[in-house]
């Protein structure tokens, strides 16, 4: 019987449940999970999104490479082999590289072609201090689901509705790691049920874009959604990684008005109309600004998430002054934040004017404080509990 390990940490949900998926894959053809030292085959799971992932990645796909032993084989999958195929081969040419494909990896590795499980739950890497701190805070008196949904994994039903990305960003090496494709909506709502009969009552409504879902087939986001919600179970949802163009359509008030839907992540990236436009991001800022306010009016219990990116090549102070007053408005209870990283092959590789380091850093850590600010001010103990996280 042939064995695996898999090191499935430190990427995305959506990477996470693929992996799930190649580790189910492997045991339903009699593939045995032993340790790093034991197996045949050590298999990554890999993230590229910024470089400090790549680096991140390429450092343990090279120390696991000079610790294997005689007979041990290195297999890489996800996003990395599709920006950094050839770093991986410089570690070894010896290492096997697939994207995010789970056919090419069966094919790959001569594993029948049985049905496979999809995997629509994963457990949380280990918790820190903190995230148990809260978490029992979040039992004994607040009992917010957004605490559940960003602190316990297993507690939530993934429904992944879509992979790939319709988008053209200029920083972007994740749109060139798979191609678009979206669910059929009768096939969503199954799979929503069935996570529903199984227990589950959290459900997070999973895709690179969840605004472009159906764009492929003639659905859209909107109808799926209304679907979900005629259901009369006391079931919840979050929805991920909303492009802010799908806030034009005014049906996305409708959806988001529901009191079954309790979180939503929307990336702005920026502040600056003048950055967004470097990053072809395809919106007006101040109509999103314009409709996110309307959304918390209609909602004010809906948390809503964004991402913001500093350092953009060309950002000026007074573009980042336009971040953080945003930020500050309240409009959002959590912000994630990256600084801006240049990756060969992204457009916005070789655009002029990069931001120092310092400066990036700098940016970011005034952001971190507006949002734990905001927070306060709102006198919200969850969004500051899951805020301070990040200080």
């Amino acid at each position: 019987m042939k064995s695996f390990y898999l090191y499935n940490k430190g990427t995305c949900t959506r990477l996470k449940l693929f992996g799930e998926e190649v580790k189910n894959l492997l045991i339903e053809n009699d593939w045995r999970e032993r340790s790093s030292d034991q197996a045949d085959l050590i298999l990554f799971n890999s993230c590229s999104f910024i470089r400090k992932k790549e680096q991140e990645f390429l450092y343990l796909i090279g120390k696991a490479n000079k610790k294997k032993k005689k007979g041990q084989k290195l297999a890489v999958f996800g996003c990395l082999p599709k920006t950094a195929k050839e770093k991986i081969l410089q570690i070894s040419e010896e290492i096997q590289t697939h994207g995010r494909d789970i056919e090419e990896i069966a094919k790959s590795l001569n594993l029948k072609k049985v049905k496979y499980k999809i995997s629509h739950s994963y457990k949380k890497d280990d918790e820190s201090f903190w995230q148990k701190f809260t978490l029992k805070i979040n039992d004994l008196f607040l009992h917010d689901g957004s605490i559940i949904f960003r602190l316990k994994k297993d507690q939530i039903y993934h429904l992944r509705i879509s992979e790939g990305c319709l988008g053209k960003c200029t920083y972007c090496t994740e749109r060139l790691t798979t191609k678009f494709k979206s669910e059929k909506i009768c096939d969503v709502i199954w799979k929503y049920l069935e996570g529903y009969r199984t227990g589950y009552r959290l459900f997070s409504i999973n895709s690179d874009d969840t605004a472009a879902f159906g764009l492929d087939r003639k659905e859209n986001i909107y109808d799926l959604m209304s679907a979900l919600l005629e259901f009369q179970y006391q079931s919840f949802f979050a929805i991920a990684e909303f492009n802010p163009r799908g806030l034009i359509d005014k049906r996305i008030y409708k959806i988001l008005s529901s009191k079954k839907i309790f979180y939503i992540t929307i990336p702005i990236q920026s502040g600056s109309q003048k950055i967004l436009d470097m990053m072809k991001r395809p919106y007006q800022i101040k109509k999103v600004e314009n409709a996110l306010k309307k959304i918390k009016k209609i909602n004010h219990k809906l948390k809503i998430n964004t991402h913001i990116i500093v350092g953009f090549p060309g950002e000026t102070e007074e573009d980042f002054q336009r971040t953080l007053r945003i930020i500050r408005s309240s409009i959002f209870n959590r912000v994630k934040i990256f600084s801006y990283s240049d990756h060969q092959k992204t457009e916005s590789y070789h655009l002029p004017n990069k931001i120092n380091g310092a400066t990036k850093l700098s940016r970011a850590i005034r952001l971190k404080f507006a949002i734990l600010h905001s927070s306060i001010k709102n006198r919200s103990l969850s969004d500051f509990l899951l805020n301070i996280r990040t200080i």
